[in-house]
């Protein structure tokens, strides 16, 4: 399955920091000082402009962590006093309701495991862990002290290649003394997790001297009997008809970390269903568990299936439980197609007159090309949303099909980044996500 992730989280900032020079090379001393201005240079620049990386980094994923604003169950807080150093770990996983719910039920599997290298200390504080997915959280720490610019470039399990890797990092200080970050790992189709995950982590560490790639290996031990059995199965199949297209839910899987739900879209339908905006779980008590915003957010099993996750209420056990719904962003299948021309800087289709171009550029100062769009969006749904307009393959006009390594987005305007080539105009580009909607109540009973 071709696991997705959510569009906001795929369009947040990604440093990577020096990646071209070269590895353990010490730098001139009368040159130290203009190089290290320039890499805080270049990464103040990079904020500013917000473009992210894409595609070659799908396996990665910025988990958005909010440290002040946190609100924790009065449950959950009295969990977390209880173990040293849990809290901040804790924080991490705020923004999913079902997750917090799996700590304050003794949910979470201490590690701690650590090891020392090149003066940074790395510990597997603990796991969250159930037949659908392993949660690893990690701290990383400055035991020297020396300033520095630190990456998590290689999260690996080089035994497991039946296990999917989501990962999150953020580090944009050069004088950090504490990082903390979540490793997400899913099984694949049939797959199922080993009793050890053997872990292989990098670090790409940039000084004011030298660049360094450092490398840990975990064995983290995974105890199934903490989730042996721990799955609720419903068999939904129901069909529902928005404005004139048909959706069928199928069977729904309650897990600790997640719920799975089967969803089939029909072949005849005459717009592409990109996005659900509002589906939710709802109880008796009118509370709600929405889709997972942050992490893996989908499975497509086929052009016209998918598997959508939320947060869960295992250990909630309601009476009733209802899938409502009443907006999903879609597209005629008709205007899924944009044509540039990049000569004449013109787009010859689109989907509306919403879209335009706003510049074809040459090149940047990594040898890139890029397309840069514009959207009108003014509809209150939109208001914090960022878009991934995009798939992030194309073609040109002889047939030939390329791909883009990245994208990114900045208010109304949108980046669409090439390898310089040779292309025989006009590109087409195919939207896979976009601000127009269909409207009707689904209002499910599941139990």
């Amino acid at each position: 399955m071709d696991e997705y992730r959510d569009e906001q989280a795929r369009e947040l900032p990604e440093l990577e920091a020096m990646k071209d020079y070269m590895e353990d090379i010490p730098i001139p001393s009368g040159i130290d000082a203009t190089i290290w201005s320039g890499i805080k240079a270049g990464r103040q620049r990079r904020r500013r402009r917000v473009f992210s990386r894409m595609a070659a980094y799908t396996a990665c994923l910025l988990l958005v962590v909010s440290v002040a604003s946190v609100r924790f169950s009065p449950e959950v807080a009295a969990y977390v006093g209880e173990i040293p150093g849990l809290k901040p770990l804790v924080e991490l996983i705020h923004y999913d309701k079902g997750l917090e719910l799996a700590i304050d039920n003794d949910f979470m599997q201490p590690v701690a495991l650590s090891e020392v290298r090149d003066g940074i200390k790395m510990t597997i504080d603990g796991i969250i862990a159930d037949e659908s997915r392993i949660i690893v959280f990690y701290t990383l720490e400055n035991v020297d002290g020396q300033k520095s610019i630190v990456n998590l470039q290689k999260v690996e399990l080089p035994n497991n290649k039946d296990i999917s890797i989501s990962h999150g990092f953020s580090a944009y200080n050069d004088d950090w003394k504490s990082i903390q970050g979540t490793i997400d790992f899913y099984p694949n189709d049939a797959g199922e997790f080993p009793d050890t995950l053997n872990l292989k982590l990098g670090i790409n560490k940039v000084t004011e001297t030298a660049t360094k790639n450092t490398e840990w290996n975990f064995s983290i031990p995974v105890d199934k009997t903490k989730f042996e059995g721990m799955r609720e199965n419903y068999v939904i199949n129901q069909t529902v008809t928005v404005e004139g297209q048909q959706i069928t839910f199928g069977k729904m899987t309650v897990h600790p970390t997640r719920i799975e739900l089967e969803v089939t879209y029909d072949a005849a339908n005459t717009k592409k269903l990109f996005y659900f905006d509002d589906l939710r779980l709802e109880d008796e008590k009118g509370e709600t568990f929405g889709t997972i915003s942050n992490g893996v957010t989908g499975s497509n099993i086929s052009e016209n299936s998918q598997i959508l996750y939320f947060q869960s209420n295992y250990f909630r056990k309601p009476e009733h439980l209802y899938l409502r719904a009443s907006s999903i962003r879609a597209l005629g299948k008709d205007k899924l197609e944009v044509k540039v021309d990049l000569d004449r800087k013109q787009l010859l289709a689109r989907p509306d007159s919403l879209l335009t171009i706003k510049d074809v550029s040459a090149s940047d100062e990594e040898g890139q090309n890029w397309i840069v769009f514009g959207l009108e969006n003014e509809d209150p749904l939109d208001k914090a949303r960022a878009y991934s307009l995009f798939n992030m393959s194309y073609k040109d006009a002889s047939g030939q099909s390329f791909n883009s390594d990245r994208t990114g987005s900045s208010g109304d305007e949108y980046r669409f980044y090439i390898p310089k080539g040779k292309y025989q105009s006009p590109l087409t580009l195919f939207i896979q996500d976009y601000p127009t909607r269909i409207h009707g109540d689904i209002d499910i009973k599941i139990k």
